[in-house]
Formats: structure tokens, C-alpha cells, sequence
């Protein structure tokens, strides 16, 4: 898996896929992991601020002012948008990536537990509290056992796991969107939701997500001038769906529980490994 590709598929996916970047190297081997630990319960029943926007307001292919749709995907609040749970499938070439875990960014560093299906590397666990990272899976390290990455071996990895807020993206949007569709009324797993399209200036979008250099260069080779996402916003302005595709990858994300109290937990020490000479191996560093 293509590390640039990765990258950009990351923040095209609301800093989600982020993740990946840890995960996948150049030849698709499995590289980096993470940690954990309790954090502090979102506030799901704080003030919310009113919807902007009414979707009844708005007609079947009606266009709709980009800081408008940002502000009714900001208003449920930001105690309810810190904490969620997520499931994320990328399918390229015939087999599938897929993500499943929970996340929480109401403390002073993103909380997360995600476990990860690559193909050719199997399934994996990442854990990170207090910016330490832990990984498990099998071949790597013993049963039920994680191995903690040194700081100094995190790279880019480091910054990327900074960026797992999905609602980062709705930043994103206020300075790249270009221009909002209203889709209309869909069904999504049996609840009724708004399906929005929101096309997206590449080049102002990596600006804004602080990609610069070759990266952005590859970046916007691969995605084109504008970029789309489909987005899909329950009752109460949460985005519960996203997809996106991006050269024969296509991307799907689905969240929920928003709001609510994420159980990640440190592995015990008992349960830490050490790698060679008390690191992670070079074969499972991102940099080839």
C-alpha cells in the first residue's frame, strides 16, 4: 500500500484513516501500533446549539452554502462530537482493509482503539493514550501481548494520530468546500438520513490540512483538481456516513454512539513486550 496513498485517503476520510499510516508500508507490510487509557465521558446531554440549516428547507438537488452545511454539522456541540465509536472499509484491487474501533478526543490527546483486517498481514490491534502507541498482532507479538513504539521511531505516524477527529474535517471544509448539493432522503441502515454532496478544492484542502511538499504534489495528481464526498447527517446533524473514492480505492465510513463514554485502557504492563534491542523491528518501519 502506496504510503502517499495512504496519507491522502487519510485526510480525505476526516482524519480517520490516519491510522493506516501506522499500519501499511510500501510492499504492505504492518509498521507501526499504539496505546491506551481511559478517558473522561463526553457530555451527551450538554447545550446544543440550534440547527442552522432545516433539511425541509432544503430541495432535492438544491445547492447550499458550504459555512452553512459546516455550522449544522457543528451544531450538535463539542461535547457530543468528541467521542464516537467507527467503522471504516477500504476495498482496492479485490480485497478489503477494514477498521473497527472507538475513539475520544475530549482530553488534552485523542484516545483510540482500533482494530485493523490488512490483507497479506492479518488483524492487528492499535491503542494509543497519552501519545503512546501500542500494537498487537499475531507474528509480531505473543498472544494478548503489545508492543509499545518508541517515540523516536514514530515519524510522520506521530503527527497523522494527532489528526483521528472526524470533526477536524468540518475545518477542513470551511476553507476547501466549493460547493454543497442536497442529495435527499436515503435510508442507511434502516434510519432515515440527508445524503449531502460536498466537492472539495484538492489543493486548498491539503493546505488546510497542512500537507505540503511532494506529499501534496502526489496528493493532487491522484485526486484531481476537486475532490467528492458523500456524506450522510442524521436527525440531529450528526454525520453518521461517509464515502469517497480516490484512484480505484473507495472508501466507506460509518459512526456512532457519538457523545458517549469510550472504554480504552493501557494494556497492563504485564502485557508490554519489548522489540529487538528493546524497539520496534526496522522491517515494520513506514519510511520504505
Amino acid at each position: 500500500m502506496s504510503t502517499i496513498r495512504t496519507r491522502w485517503a487519510g485526510l480525505l476520510s476526516a482524519g480517520a484513516l490516519t491510522l493506516t499510516l501506522g499500519a501499511c508500508s510500501d510492499d504492505g507490510t504492518v509498521a507501526e501500533s499504539s496505546a491506551t487509557q481511559t478517558q473522561p465521558a463526553a457530555d451527551a446531554g450538554a447545550t446544543q446549539t440550534p440547527t442552522p440549516t432545516e433539511a425541509t428547507e432544503v430541495a432535492e438537488g438544491e445547492e447550499i452554502d458550504p459555512t452553512e452545511f459546516v455550522a449544522m454539522m457543528k451544531s450538535p456541540g463539542e461535547a457530543m462530537l468528541s467521542s464516537y465509536t467507527m467503522t471504516m472499509i477500504m476495498r482496492t484491487g479485490g480485497e478489503d482493509v477494514t477498521l473497527d474501533g472507538a475513539v475520544d478526543v475530549s482530553g488534552d490527546s485523542p484516545a483510540l482503539d482500533m482494530e485493523m483486517e490488512i490483507p497479506g498481514a492479518g488483524a492487528m490491534e492499535m491503542v494509543m493514550v497519552d501519545g503512546r502507541l501500542f500494537m498487537s498482532m499475531a507474528g509480531l507479538t505473543p498472544d494478548g501481548k503489545y508492543l509499545e513504539v518508541p517515540p523516536e521511531q514514530l515519524g510522520d505516524t506521530a503527527s497523522a494520530l494527532e489528526e483521528v477527529d472526524i470533526t477536524s474535517q468540518m475545518d477542513t471544509w470551511e476553507e476547501a468546500a466549493r460547493e454543497v448539493v442536497y442529495v435527499g432522503e436515503e435510508d442507511v441502515d434502516g434510519q432515515t438520513m440527508r445524503h449531502y454532496q460536498v466537492t472539495v478544492d484538492s489543493a486548498a484542502a491539503l493546505d488546510a490540512a497542512g500537507v505540503t511538499g511532494d506529499d501534496a504534489a502526489a496528493a493532487t495528481s491522484a485526486a484531481g483538481e476537486e475532490f467528492v464526498y458523500e456524506v450522510w447527517l442524521d436527525d440531529d446533524n450528526l454525520m453518521r456516513k461517509l464515502a469517497f473514492e480516490l484512484d480505484g480505492v473507495v472508501t466507506e465510513m460509518t459512526a456512532d454512539n457519538w457523545g458517549e463514554e469510550q472504554e480504552i485502557e493501557m494494556p497492563a504492563e504485564g502485557d508490554i513486550v519489548q522489540g529487538p534491542g528493546g524497539s520496534v523491528d526496522d522491517s515494520t518501519s513506514t519510511d520504505g
